[in-house]
Protein backbone atom coordinates (compact mmCIF):
# COMPACT_ATOMS: atom_id res chain seq x y z
CA UNK A 1 0.00 0.00 0.00
CA UNK A 2 1.37 3.50 -0.80
CA UNK A 3 2.39 5.70 2.10
CA UNK A 4 -0.43 7.64 3.77
CA UNK A 5 0.27 11.32 4.51
CA UNK A 6 -2.37 12.69 6.93
CA UNK A 7 -2.41 16.51 6.78
CA UNK A 8 -3.17 17.69 10.33
CA UNK A 9 -3.25 21.15 11.85
CA UNK A 10 -1.25 21.34 15.06
CA UNK A 11 -4.22 21.74 17.36
CA UNK A 12 -4.32 19.96 20.69
CA UNK A 13 -6.23 16.79 19.90
CA UNK A 14 -4.71 16.33 16.45
CA UNK A 15 -1.20 16.49 17.92
CA UNK A 16 -2.02 14.23 20.86
CA UNK A 17 -3.55 11.63 18.53
CA UNK A 18 -0.30 11.47 16.55
CA UNK A 19 1.84 11.62 19.70
CA UNK A 20 0.03 8.62 21.21
CA UNK A 21 0.87 6.58 18.11
CA UNK A 22 4.32 8.05 17.39
CA UNK A 23 6.21 4.91 18.40
CA UNK A 24 4.12 2.69 16.12
CA UNK A 25 4.34 5.20 13.27
CA UNK A 26 8.13 5.30 13.69
CA UNK A 27 8.27 1.51 13.30
CA UNK A 28 6.28 1.61 10.06
CA UNK A 29 6.73 3.23 6.66
CA UNK A 30 2.97 3.25 6.10
CA UNK A 31 2.15 6.63 7.69
CA UNK A 32 4.06 9.90 7.38
CA UNK A 33 2.16 12.79 9.04
CA UNK A 34 2.24 16.36 7.74
CA UNK A 35 1.88 18.89 10.56
CA UNK A 36 0.93 22.54 10.13
CA UNK A 37 1.88 24.18 13.46
CA UNK A 38 -0.76 26.72 14.47
CA UNK A 39 0.49 27.66 17.94
CA UNK A 40 3.55 27.36 20.10
CA UNK A 41 2.01 26.06 23.30
CA UNK A 42 3.24 23.24 25.51
CA UNK A 43 1.23 20.64 23.55
CA UNK A 44 3.05 21.55 20.34
CA UNK A 45 6.50 21.55 21.97
CA UNK A 46 5.80 18.30 23.80
CA UNK A 47 4.51 16.56 20.69
CA UNK A 48 7.51 17.56 18.55
CA UNK A 49 9.90 16.44 21.27
CA UNK A 50 8.11 13.09 21.46
CA UNK A 51 8.26 12.65 17.69
CA UNK A 52 12.02 13.28 17.94
CA UNK A 53 12.40 10.86 20.87
CA UNK A 54 10.49 8.09 19.08
CA UNK A 55 12.31 8.58 15.78
CA UNK A 56 9.05 9.21 13.91
CA UNK A 57 9.35 10.55 10.39
CA UNK A 58 7.08 13.50 9.65
CA UNK A 59 6.81 16.71 7.66
CA UNK A 60 6.55 20.13 9.29
CA UNK A 61 5.20 23.14 7.41
CA UNK A 62 7.54 26.06 8.12
CA UNK A 63 5.31 28.80 6.67
CA UNK A 64 1.83 28.01 8.03
CA UNK A 65 -1.30 29.54 6.50
CA UNK A 66 -3.26 29.43 9.76
CA UNK A 67 -2.81 30.19 13.44
CA UNK A 68 -0.40 32.41 15.31
CA UNK A 69 2.58 31.74 13.04
CA UNK A 70 0.87 32.65 9.76
CA UNK A 71 3.13 35.29 8.21
CA UNK A 72 5.64 34.94 11.07
CA UNK A 73 8.00 32.17 10.00
CA UNK A 74 10.93 33.65 11.95
CA UNK A 75 9.10 33.30 15.27
CA UNK A 76 8.04 29.76 14.44
CA UNK A 77 11.68 28.94 13.76
CA UNK A 78 12.99 30.54 16.96
CA UNK A 79 10.20 29.57 19.38
CA UNK A 80 9.24 26.09 18.18
CA UNK A 81 11.51 24.50 15.59
CA UNK A 82 14.94 25.39 16.97
CA UNK A 83 14.15 24.19 20.54
CA UNK A 84 12.77 20.88 19.29
CA UNK A 85 13.52 19.32 15.90
CA UNK A 86 15.89 21.54 13.91
CA UNK A 87 18.76 19.02 14.21
CA UNK A 88 16.45 15.99 13.83
CA UNK A 89 17.26 13.94 10.74
CA UNK A 90 13.84 12.32 10.39
CA UNK A 91 11.75 15.45 9.98
CA UNK A 92 11.48 17.03 6.56
CA UNK A 93 10.74 20.77 6.35
CA UNK A 94 7.93 21.77 4.01
CA UNK A 95 7.56 25.11 2.23
CA UNK A 96 4.11 26.02 0.96
CA UNK A 97 4.28 27.73 -2.43
CA UNK A 98 1.70 29.65 -4.45
CA UNK A 99 1.57 32.19 -7.26
CA UNK A 100 3.17 34.88 -5.14
CA UNK A 101 6.02 32.91 -3.55
CA UNK A 102 9.18 35.01 -3.86
CA UNK A 103 12.76 34.00 -4.44
CA UNK A 104 13.60 35.57 -1.05
CA UNK A 105 11.24 33.07 0.65
CA UNK A 106 12.91 30.19 -1.16
CA UNK A 107 16.40 31.40 -0.22
CA UNK A 108 15.32 31.75 3.44
CA UNK A 109 13.96 28.19 3.36
CA UNK A 110 17.14 26.77 1.85
CA UNK A 111 19.36 28.64 4.30
CA UNK A 112 17.42 27.76 7.46
CA UNK A 113 16.84 24.13 6.50
CA UNK A 114 19.93 22.75 4.78
CA UNK A 115 18.67 19.17 5.18
CA UNK A 116 19.26 16.93 2.23
CA UNK A 117 15.56 16.19 1.84
CA UNK A 118 12.80 18.78 1.77
CA UNK A 119 9.23 19.01 0.56
CA UNK A 120 6.97 21.51 -1.15
CA UNK A 121 3.20 21.88 -0.85
CA UNK A 122 1.60 23.45 -3.91
CA UNK A 123 -1.24 25.77 -3.01
CA UNK A 124 -0.85 27.04 -6.61
CA UNK A 125 1.87 27.03 -9.24
CA UNK A 126 4.56 29.66 -8.57
CA UNK A 127 4.69 32.46 -11.13
CA UNK A 128 8.12 33.87 -10.27
CA UNK A 129 10.39 32.25 -12.90
CA UNK A 130 13.30 31.45 -10.54
CA UNK A 131 10.94 29.97 -7.96
CA UNK A 132 9.33 27.81 -10.64
CA UNK A 133 12.80 26.76 -11.77
CA UNK A 134 13.67 25.77 -8.20
CA UNK A 135 10.63 23.54 -7.64
CA UNK A 136 11.12 21.83 -10.98
CA UNK A 137 14.89 21.21 -10.79
CA UNK A 138 16.02 20.91 -7.14
CA UNK A 139 16.58 17.19 -6.57
CA UNK A 140 16.52 17.71 -2.79
CA UNK A 141 12.77 18.34 -2.95
CA UNK A 142 11.84 14.74 -2.36
CA UNK A 143 8.11 15.11 -1.70
CA UNK A 144 6.02 17.22 -4.08
CA UNK A 145 2.72 17.53 -2.21
CA UNK A 146 -0.25 18.57 -4.32
CA UNK A 147 -3.50 19.88 -2.86
CA UNK A 148 -6.33 18.57 -5.00
CA UNK A 149 -7.25 20.87 -7.88
CA UNK A 150 -4.60 23.53 -7.23
CA UNK A 151 -2.14 22.54 -9.99
CA UNK A 152 -2.67 21.24 -13.52
CA UNK A 153 -2.49 17.52 -14.13
CA UNK A 154 0.05 18.24 -16.84
CA UNK A 155 2.51 19.50 -14.23
CA UNK A 156 1.66 16.84 -11.67
CA UNK A 157 2.49 14.04 -14.07
CA UNK A 158 5.91 15.57 -14.76
CA UNK A 159 6.89 14.81 -11.17
CA UNK A 160 8.13 11.22 -10.72
CA UNK A 161 5.45 9.06 -9.12
CA UNK A 162 7.81 8.13 -6.27
CA UNK A 163 7.98 11.79 -5.23
CA UNK A 164 4.31 12.63 -5.69
CA UNK A 165 1.85 13.05 -2.80
CA UNK A 166 -1.79 13.80 -3.58
CA UNK A 167 -3.86 15.43 -0.83
CA UNK A 168 -7.64 15.50 -1.10
CA UNK A 169 -10.28 16.63 1.39
CA UNK A 170 -12.40 13.49 1.68
CA UNK A 171 -14.53 14.66 4.59
CA UNK A 172 -18.00 15.87 3.59
CA UNK A 173 -18.34 18.38 6.43
CA UNK A 174 -21.85 19.38 7.49
CA UNK A 175 -22.89 22.54 9.32
CA UNK A 176 -24.91 20.49 11.80
CA UNK A 177 -23.92 17.10 13.21
CA UNK A 178 -27.48 15.86 12.87
CA UNK A 179 -27.23 16.19 9.07
CA UNK A 180 -24.58 13.51 8.54
CA UNK A 181 -25.66 10.40 6.67
CA UNK A 182 -25.26 7.00 8.28
CA UNK A 183 -22.34 6.04 6.01
CA UNK A 184 -20.54 7.72 3.09
CA UNK A 185 -17.74 6.95 0.66
CA UNK A 186 -14.44 8.33 1.97
CA UNK A 187 -11.62 7.43 -0.44
CA UNK A 188 -10.31 4.81 -2.82
CA UNK A 189 -6.75 6.18 -2.92
CA UNK A 190 -5.78 3.24 -0.70
CA UNK A 191 -6.57 0.84 -3.58
CA UNK A 192 -4.92 -0.04 -6.86
CA UNK A 193 -8.03 1.01 -8.77
CA UNK A 194 -8.16 4.43 -7.11
CA UNK A 195 -4.39 4.93 -7.11
CA UNK A 196 -3.00 2.93 -10.06
CA UNK A 197 0.41 4.66 -9.98
CA UNK A 198 0.83 3.90 -6.28
CA UNK A 199 1.67 7.50 -5.34
CA UNK A 200 1.73 8.85 -1.81
CA UNK A 201 -1.67 10.14 -0.81
CA UNK A 202 -3.36 11.89 2.07
CA UNK A 203 -6.33 13.81 3.39
CA UNK A 204 -7.39 16.00 6.30
CA UNK A 205 -8.70 12.98 8.20
CA UNK A 206 -12.12 13.43 9.83
CA UNK A 207 -11.55 17.15 10.39
CA UNK A 208 -11.60 18.51 6.85
CA UNK A 209 -9.47 21.19 5.23
CA UNK A 210 -11.32 24.21 6.63
CA UNK A 211 -9.45 25.61 9.64
CA UNK A 212 -11.28 26.83 12.73
CA UNK A 213 -9.96 27.80 16.14
CA UNK A 214 -12.70 25.96 18.02
CA UNK A 215 -16.23 24.62 17.82
CA UNK A 216 -19.52 25.85 19.18
CA UNK A 217 -22.10 24.21 21.37
CA UNK A 218 -23.10 20.73 20.22
CA UNK A 219 -26.80 20.04 19.83
CA UNK A 220 -25.96 16.62 18.40
CA UNK A 221 -22.71 14.77 19.14
CA UNK A 222 -21.14 12.90 16.22
CA UNK A 223 -18.34 10.35 15.92
CA UNK A 224 -16.79 10.06 12.45
CA UNK A 225 -15.43 6.54 12.02
CA UNK A 226 -13.36 5.59 8.96
CA UNK A 227 -13.36 1.91 8.00
CA UNK A 228 -13.09 -0.50 5.11
CA UNK A 229 -16.15 -0.48 2.90
CA UNK A 230 -18.46 -3.48 3.01
CA UNK A 231 -18.59 -3.24 -0.80
CA UNK A 232 -14.87 -3.36 -1.61
CA UNK A 233 -11.40 -2.41 -0.42
CA UNK A 234 -11.94 1.35 -0.45
CA UNK A 235 -12.69 3.31 2.71
CA UNK A 236 -16.02 4.59 3.94
CA UNK A 237 -16.84 6.81 6.90
CA UNK A 238 -19.72 6.03 9.25
CA UNK A 239 -21.26 8.74 11.42
CA UNK A 240 -22.60 7.77 14.84
CA UNK A 241 -24.91 10.49 16.16
CA UNK A 242 -26.31 10.99 19.65
CA UNK A 243 -30.00 10.19 20.16
CA UNK A 244 -30.75 13.66 21.50
CA UNK A 245 -30.18 16.40 18.93
CA UNK A 246 -32.42 19.38 19.71
CA UNK A 247 -30.78 21.18 22.66
CA UNK A 248 -27.24 21.88 23.84
CA UNK A 249 -27.83 20.30 27.24
CA UNK A 250 -26.00 17.27 28.71
CA UNK A 251 -23.11 16.99 26.26
CA UNK A 252 -21.43 14.23 28.36
CA UNK A 253 -24.57 12.11 28.13
CA UNK A 254 -24.78 12.67 24.39
CA UNK A 255 -21.15 11.59 24.01
CA UNK A 256 -22.02 8.22 25.54
CA UNK A 257 -25.10 7.96 23.32
CA UNK A 258 -22.93 8.49 20.22
CA UNK A 259 -20.38 5.96 21.50
CA UNK A 260 -23.11 3.38 22.10
CA UNK A 261 -24.57 3.98 18.65
CA UNK A 262 -21.13 3.43 17.10
CA UNK A 263 -20.55 0.26 19.09
CA UNK A 264 -23.92 -1.14 17.98
CA UNK A 265 -22.48 -1.24 14.44
CA UNK A 266 -18.74 -1.57 14.96
CA UNK A 267 -18.69 -5.38 14.88
CA UNK A 268 -19.32 -5.15 11.14
CA UNK A 269 -16.93 -2.25 10.52
CA UNK A 270 -13.39 -3.46 9.85
CA UNK A 271 -10.97 -2.88 11.51
CA UNK A 272 -12.71 -2.89 14.85
CA UNK A 273 -9.83 -3.86 17.15
CA UNK A 274 -7.87 -0.60 17.24
CA UNK A 275 -6.88 1.00 20.54
CA UNK A 276 -9.43 3.72 19.80
CA UNK A 277 -12.19 1.09 19.48
CA UNK A 278 -11.15 -0.40 22.79
CA UNK A 279 -11.39 3.06 24.36
CA UNK A 280 -14.92 3.48 22.98
CA UNK A 281 -15.82 0.16 24.62
CA UNK A 282 -14.39 1.33 27.94
CA UNK A 283 -16.35 4.59 27.74
CA UNK A 284 -19.53 2.62 27.09
CA UNK A 285 -18.92 0.29 30.06
CA UNK A 286 -18.08 3.06 32.52
CA UNK A 287 -20.41 5.74 31.19
CA UNK A 288 -17.56 8.24 31.60
CA UNK A 289 -17.34 10.95 28.93
CA UNK A 290 -14.10 12.86 28.41
CA UNK A 291 -15.50 15.55 26.13
CA UNK A 292 -15.89 16.36 22.45
CA UNK A 293 -12.19 17.00 21.89
CA UNK A 294 -11.37 13.54 23.16
CA UNK A 295 -13.88 12.01 20.75
CA UNK A 296 -12.14 13.80 17.86
CA UNK A 297 -8.78 12.55 19.13
CA UNK A 298 -10.02 8.95 19.18
CA UNK A 299 -11.52 9.25 15.69
CA UNK A 300 -8.22 10.58 14.28
CA UNK A 301 -6.26 7.93 16.17
CA UNK A 302 -8.48 5.18 14.78
CA UNK A 303 -8.07 6.57 11.27
CA UNK A 304 -4.27 6.47 11.61
CA UNK A 305 -4.35 2.99 13.13
CA UNK A 306 -6.09 1.60 10.04
CA UNK A 307 -2.75 1.82 8.22
CA UNK A 308 -0.51 0.59 11.04
CA UNK A 309 0.30 -3.02 11.95
CA UNK A 310 -1.82 -4.06 14.91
Amino acid sequence: MPTYFPFLRGKQNELIAVRELSGRIADSSAVRPIIEPVNGNATTIGALNEFYRQGMQFGLIVNPSHGEFAGNEARLLSDVIKPTVLDYDNFFPILQVDRNTSLAQVEWFKKQFPQEWKAVIYRAMPEVPRVLDWVTTDARIYHHIFLDGRVSGEYVTQVPAARRVMIRDNFNKQERNKDYELVEHFTDMNTLVGNPEGVGWGDFSIVGSKFSEGGGQAYAVAIHHVHQSQNGDHLDVSHAISDRQDTDEDTPGKVIEAVNNLLSRVENLYPNDTSACREYQKMSRTGVSRGLGYLKRLAIRHHLEIFLPQ
